[in-house]
């Protein structure tokens, strides 16, 4: 597992600890670490294309995923992230938790994942 491959220091991509992965907050960024603008969606697509990169970089699915917590910028996406949030998880669905929260501009939905390695929950 090389966390400096998904991303750049001083946050790491992910922690292991047990069997459980950790992953640091991922936001709606393309593979060149721009910011993905436009509609919601777009962006709450891309930070679930990242969960799910981080994920595959250490050796884990996302159908490993106990939990995501979701920050929104604006709860008046929610019923957005809704949508993608069913879109992700067609079938099995963590737990989850979303939070209203200022986040870093531009960003407006951060997601925040626990996901266990000993095979599918």
């Amino acid at each position: 597992m090389n966390e400096d491959a998904i991303a750049p220091p001083p946050a790491p991509a992910f922690r292991r600890q047990g069997d459980l992965l950790l992953l640091s907050g991922q936001v709606g960024v393309d593979e060149s670490r721009r910011p993905v603008t436009g509609a919601f969606h777009d962006e709450a697509r891309a930070a679930f294309a990242n969960v799910r990169r981080v994920l595959a970089g250490a050796g884990a699915r996302p159908d490993q995923i106990l939990k995501v917590t979701a920050y929104l910028a604006d709860l008046a996406d929610f019923p957005g992230y809704n949508e993608v949030w069913t879109e992700e998880f067609p079938d099995m669905r963590p737990a989850r938790t979303t939070i209203g929260a200022q986040l870093v501009p531009p960003f407006r939905v951060e997601l925040d994942v626990v996901a266990w390695l000993d095979g599918a929950p």
